[in-house]
C-alpha cells in the first residue's frame, strides 16, 4: 500500500492557453529576442565549436555542464534585459510625470 517514489513525481505541465500578442508589442518583442540573442551569441559559438571537436566518448560531463550553462545565461539574460527595459519605460514616464500643485491655505 506504499506510495511508490514515481508516483510523487510531477507530471507534466499542462499548457496554457496562448493568448495572441497585440500587435502594438510585436516590436518591443523582436527587439527583446535581438538582444538576448547578441548576448548570448558568442557563448554559443564557443560551445558549437567546442562539442564539434569533441568525440562522443567524452561529451558527458564538463562538455554537458556548459551546454546547460549556455541555456541559464540565455534566461539570466532575457530577465536581465526585460527588466532593463521595464525600469528605463518607468524612468521616461516618471520624468513626464509632475506633482500636482499645491494649494496655499488661506491663512499662510
Amino acid at each position: 500500500m506504499g506510495t511508490a517514489v514515481e508516483d510523487l513525481a510531477p507530471g507534466p505541465v499542462p499548457n496554457l492557453p496562448f493568448a495572441p500578442t497585440p500587435p502594438e508589442k510585436d516590436a518591443a518583442i523582436q527587439d527583446l529576442a535581438r538582444a538576448i540573442r547578441e548576448a548570448v551569441d558568442a557563448e554559443i559559438d564557443e560551445r558549437a565549436a567546442d562539442l564539434a571537436a569533441t568525440d562522443d566518448a567524452h561529451l558527458v560531463g564538463d562538455h554537458e555542464s556548459k551546454a546547460r550553462a549556455i541555456a541559464h545565461t540565455i534566461a539570466a539574460e532575457a530577465v536581465e534585459r526585460h527588466l532593463a527595459r521595464k525600469k528605463r519605460a518607468g524612468a521616461s514616464a516618471a520624468g513626464r510625470w509632475r506633482a500636482p500643485a499645491r494649494r496655499r491655505s488661506a491663512g499662510g
